[in-house]
């Protein structure tokens, strides 16, 4: 759960979510948890036979074969790529904020993201590894503060009393598109609990382990994505009010707690943590796809410290870039929304292809244990409900420059799939070496063991 910054996520997805769907948030985020639900029930059936951290990689690469399983992987890359530019931009801009208002400083945004991407880029590079315990002090504080102020608006009465009418879809400010809008937000807030199943290759009696922790991280954290969505809501007297607020939690403190100090540096904190987990992932992925040649190989050398220090330097590189550029027409909260939306629906994509890959997996591979409800009606029913937040990135199309990250991701895999045609004619070993990039990137110290995945077009033995 601290993988997925619930700080970060309240502070800066409700207002693109809101946008959407207005005081009807509350419902959007509900419609976000049962969708990830569903999906962790499908990453629990491959789960169960596939321990291993390769997660969509690898779970496609079983269902569809190698070009599926490399396709998902080239998908996985620009989304989790967005990570970087999305947080520095936040964190840039709430370093800002507080400054300004606490002390009279008026420092620019540009100039704090690029501080922190510079102490981002020497932590990584020192080798220091992520301390769970860490993560988990960090978690406590950013859940106690968040549903601290939470429940001090319901307690004051919100802007015009408590109802339950902020769970009427009615109240959507675009229908259900509006509805699809806030969803794809709500289902950026969960993004990082599939994370739980890598764990596979070293959790004790797996098959029961795994899905419990999946379950568990995404009810405990939707909860709280939800009661903090009907704070908010609450705290606005109008779903237009709230939709037009870009800072909605910043609001919502300086009234309701005559000041934003506590809140800014809990939500600083959470991104930090969240920036330093998130590029690591990243920058290890990358360092592991030039080494296989997938990417240039020199992406794939080590320094002296054995880190990956191209990698690193690269995707800083990259990361400061995008932050500046877009964020010099757009500004911070515009790179905010247009990586986020590309990191969303990049995600959205990946659960309905592994909800349509786990029926296929389990009727081709293990059909004796195929079940229609687990294996059939519910992953159809998750990719079903998946389609809302693609459909509320389509009619109405959002504001430019968000309209086009759907258009990126299309462009994104074209060029994959040209590239996977091209590997298959002159260098096929490396489809399969897209693996390695994923698959190794764990902390794991056992060798993940897995079922060997079917050659390209066979189909496997029942």
């Amino acid at each position: 759960m601290a993988f997925m910054g619930p700080a970060t996520s309240v502070a800066f997805n409700t207002a693109p979510a809101a946008g959407g769907a207005g005081q009807a948030l509350p419902f959007a985020l509900l419609l976000a948890l049962a969708a990830c639900l569903l999906v962790a029930n499908t990453i629990a059936g491959f789960a169960r036979k596939l321990p291993t951290a390769g997660f969509a990689y690898t779970y496609n690469t079983h269902a569809f074969g190698p070009s599926g399983g490399f396709l998902s992987g080239w998908l996985l890359l620009i989304s989790y790529g967005m990570v970087g530019p999305m947080l520095f931009s936040a964190i840039g801009a709430f370093g800002s904020d507080f400054l300004a208002a606490q002390f009279g400083w008026h420092v620019a945004w540009e100039v704090i993201t690029l501080a922190f991407v510079a102490i981002v880029w020497a932590i990584n590079a020192s080798g220091v590894s992520h301390s769970a315990k860490a993560a988990m002090i960090f978690l406590v504080i950013e859940l106690g503060v968040v549903l601290g102020l939470a429940s001090t608006i319901l307690g004051k009465g919100g802007a015009g009393g408590v109802s339950l009418a902020a769970f009427d879809p009615a109240r959507s400010l675009a229908g259900i598109s509006g509805l699809g809008t806030g969803m794809l937000w709500g289902v950026l807030m969960f993004i990082g609990f599939e994370s739980v199943a890598t764990l596979g290759e070293e959790a004790k009696n797996a098959r029961r382990t795994v899905p419990l922790a999946l379950f568990s991280a995404v009810i405990v954290i939707g909860l709280f994505y939800v009661y903090t969505a009907f704070a908010s809501s609450s705290g606005f007297a109008s779903g237009t009010q709230f939709a037009a607020d870009s800072s909605p939690w910043t609001t919502l403190a300086q009234k309701f707690w005559g000041g934003t100090a506590v809140l800014t540096l809990t939500v600083m904190a959470s991104q930090f943590a969240n920036v330093i987990s998130g590029s690591n992932a990243i920058v290890r992925v990358i360092f592991a796809m030039g080494r296989e040649s997938i990417l240039p190989r020199a992406l794939g050398r080590a320094s002296s410290r054995n880190t990956p220090a191209v990698a690193l330097g690269a995707y800083m590189v990259f990361s400061v870039l995008f932050a500046l550029l877009v964020g010099l027409k757009y500004g911070p909260y515009g790179v905010y929304g247009f990586a986020g939306t590309v990191l969303g629906l990049g995600m959205v994509f990946i659960y309905i292809v592994i909800s349509i890959g786990v029926i296929r997996f389990y009727w081709r591979r293990h059909r004796a244990e195929f079940s229609v409800a687990r294996h059939g009606i519910l992953p159809v029913l998750t990719a079903l409900i998946m389609l809302l937040p693609v459909y509320g990135q389509l009619d109405p199309a959002p504001a430019y420059p968000n309209n086009l990250a759907i258009w990126l991701i299309v462009g994104w895999m074209v060029v994959g799939a040209v590239y996977l045609g091209y590997l298959h004619r002159r260098r096929p070993a490396l489809i399969g070496a897209m693996g390695k990039a994923f698959e190794d990137t764990s902390d794991s110290r056992q060798p993940a063991a897995t079922v060997p995945a079917p050659p390209e077009g066979a189909s496997p033995a029942v």
